[in-house]
């Protein structure tokens, strides 16, 4: 009998794609309510594309930084200045659904970089922040060393998970 479900490879490939679409928003709602996510991406060059993927065709997630607002691609194509791949979709699993914080997959070689570092590192910063607002405390207390301090609560993180932009200039709305 076939196995069904997300522990099929196009299960897990669909179970990221998800994820990344949550992660796609979750990253412009921190943007809107959190300053030290905003100015990292105020950092950001102008015109900048940043991609999430999974190798070889999975799923993957962009953002684009232009006039002092960060819009969520979605899966779109669009050329990248920084391309983080995900080697497989048992690579992206573990970060994807919380069990292990980005830091520690970057640490274990699960993903490789294409692009500008300190891009790279304020994108790591970014999600850092992201996981604390996306995952239940129980999980960033078990994944993340030193979870960040959330500005927002999680229901605030999740009505913003709506908006597509988010302008990097002010306070949050």
């Amino acid at each position: 009998m076939a196995q069904r479900g997300w522990r099929t490879k196009r299960g897990r490939k669909a179970l990221a794609a998800v994820v990344y679409a949550v992660l796609g928003r979750g990253l412009v709602a921190s943007a809107r309510l959190d300053e030290r996510v905003r100015g990292e991406v105020r950092s950001w060059p102008d015109g900048a594309v940043v991609t999430l993927r999974i190798a070889p065709f999975g799923p993957q997630v962009s953002w684009r930084v232009s006039g002092g607002v960060l819009t969520y691609l979605g899966g779109a194509e669009a050329p990248a200045d920084l391309l983080v791949t995900f080697k497989s979709v048992d690579d992206a699993i573990p970060l994807l659904l919380g069990m292990q914080g980005v830091l520690a997959a970057f640490a274990e070689h699960r993903a490789t970089v294409r692009g500008d570092l300190a891009l790279a590192m304020s994108l790591v910063r970014c999600l850092h922040i992201v996981e604390g607002y996306l995952f239940p405390d129980i999980m960033t207390r078990r994944i993340l060393p030193h979870p960040a301090e959330r500005r927002a609560s999680h229901a605030t993180a999740y009505v913003f998970l709506l908006f597509r932009t988010a302008s990097l200039e002010g306070a949050a709305s």
